[in-house]
């Protein structure tokens, strides 16, 4: 029997991509909303359902020891179904799952709940980050995926301007908004989205090729020295979460219950993430796609200096405002790994090497709690100083990692196929 020619994502006509693209963002804006979403609610769900501030921390080791599942557990089913598949199914249990927690008045069922959104969280991100990967170019592909991770900051933005609307008794909003978006993102998958496994995707190079017929499993990331490359991406990707956790996770308790600001002024700096983290996003993708992957490592021990300041910063509105932009900007500088992990591995290894990114949770589960200690020993300022140690230790170990862009003078030769 002869093999019919498979599809070549070159030859897609600029409709086509422009479709795929914007399907893309949404399912980013959709999952990044959700994922963001336990954190501004953390000091309602203290007042209206009676959590304590550990609880509320557990909230996130849930979530997060779901997205960890779901990232290792994905990752196959990308290879075998296709992103397109594992996209929709994992919308569709967003979907019911956030429903359900609008009945939830309990931390088991809040906990559960949370878990189960982490995993569909995971499986979202890899099955969108491992087409976008596959269908751009590399000279583009940074770029690309830093704008698809800019809808965090665009998640952050809406997530604020509506908290600061609705104000201190509208937080069900939300999660009505959290359970109605994946709905939309599954149709639109299902409608207009191409199956991955029937084309010859991008490589390293500009071209198309036809690498991606074999199927990769989690062992071959673990076989020579692509093991150091897996355990790598998974400290880089853990540290960023606990610095961020450190921080962020915390920014509008630390900024309502120890600075004494209204939620509205707290949703005001939520916007300001959102703001800073859009620009960062244009910002470093562009540096990662002229310069170089490794370029934007400088970006996190900026983002160390930034946080430092802001916590011992006077209470001037703003100067705090100017210390958030510029740590919302910095922070920005790992979009680029949904490009960068994916080309550190062969193609067929791409769905386990974008999966890496969120199976960094592994690391950073306990922050949460860890600063809920430190905050009961001490302050919660103390606490959230340990994100820029953790961010410093992040960029020191970016920059060891090998340069993947063939275009950039950071490159030594590196070649994921070999």
């Amino acid at each position: 029997m002869i093999a019919l020619a498979r599809a070549r994502a070159d030859e897609l006509s600029k409709l086509s991509r422009a479709i795929l693209y914007a399907v893309m963002l949404i399912a980013s804006l959709s999952y990044n909303f959700a994922f963001i979403l336990v954190d501004y609610i953390r000091p309602f769900l203290v007042r209206d359902l009676g959590m304590s501030l550990d609880s509320t921390a557990l909230l996130y080791t849930a979530q997060g020891s779901g997205v960890l599942i779901g990232s290792f557990a994905a990752a196959p089913l990308v290879s075998r179904w296709g992103s397109r598949n594992v996209l929709v199914l994992a919308s569709l249990c967003m979907a019911a799952v956030t429903t359900a927690t609008l009945f939830a008045s309990s931390f088991g069922a809040w906990a559960a709940g949370r878990f189960c959104v982490g995993v569909t969280l995971a499986a979202s991100y890899v099955s969108t980050t491992t087409m976008l990967a596959n269908f751009f170019a590399p000279h583009a592909r940074a770029r690309l995926l830093s704008i698809n991770a800019a809808m965090f900051s665009i998640a952050l933005l809406v997530t604020g301007s509506i908290g600061a609307l609705v104000g201190d008794n509208g937080w069900h909003v939300l999660l009505r908004l959290g359970a109605v978006s994946p709905v939309i993102v599954a149709l639109l998958a299902l409608l207009s989205l191409p199956d991955d496994r029937k084309f010859c995707v991008y490589a390293d190079a500009e071209v198309a090729s036809d690498e991606n017929l074999a199927r990769g499993t989690w062992r071959d990331m673990f076989n020579g020295q692509r093991r150091w490359l897996t355990i790598a991406c998974l400290l880089l990707a853990g540290l960023n979460f606990s610095g961020y956790q450190f921080y962020s996770g915390f920014i509008t308790t630390y900024l309502i219950n120890v600075r004494h600001w209204a939620a509205s002024l707290a949703g005001l700096f939520v916007t300001i993430d959102g703001l800073g983290t859009l620009v960062g996003s244009v910002l470093w993708g562009w540096i990662a796609d002229r310069i170089g992957r490794r370029a934007n490592a400088v970006g996190f021990a900026i983002t160390a200096a930034f946080i430092a300041g802001f916590l011992i910063a006077p209470r001037s509105t703003p100067l705090l405002c100017i210390l958030e932009f510029g740590y919302a900007i910095c922070l920005s500088a790992s979009n680029c790994w949904g490009a960068y992990f994916a080309e550190l591995f062969p193609v067929r290894l791409r769905p386990m090497g974008t999966a890496l990114f969120h199976g960094g949770h592994v690391i950073s589960l306990m922050a949460p709690l860890i600063v809920a200690t430190v905050a009961r020993s001490h302050s919660l300022a103390a606490g959230m100083a340990l994100a820029p140690a953790t961010f410093l230790a992040a960029s020191i170990l970016w920059w060891l990692l090998p340069e993947t862009l063939r275009t950039s003078r950071l490159y030594r030769g590196f070649n994921a196929e070999l």
